[in-house]
């Protein structure tokens, strides 16, 4: 059984007359198979999104942000006369 659909194009729509024109381009036999694959493509990227975006999520919960242990100790941090002076005044060389 086959059932039909007519689309229609909003040709003041620079989407839409982009779209016509691809599916202008395809055979007459084909563009059917081309609604149908772009419509099952465009449901499995947005499939594929929600699984992304809902497991970045629940990582980023498990994570809860906690600072590095590198900057968590500030008693150990580097300070400018515990560096070399070839380093300190590198710069000035430049």
């Amino acid at each position: 059984m086959r059932k039909r659909y007519y689309l229609s194009f909003d040709m003041d729509d620079p989407r839409h007359r982009e779209a016509e024109a691809l599916l202008a381009d395809q055979g007459s036999r084909q563009r059917t198979e081309c609604v149908v694959s772009g419509l099952l493509a465009a449901k499995q990227a947005d499939h594929i999104e929600r699984i992304i975006r809902q497991a970045v999520s629940e990582e980023l919960k498990i994570l809860q942000c906690r600072p590095s242990p590198l900057l968590a100790d500030a008693s150990d941090e580097t300070q400018l006369a515990d560096l070399p002076d070839s380093l300190i005044h590198a710069l000035d060389e430049i």
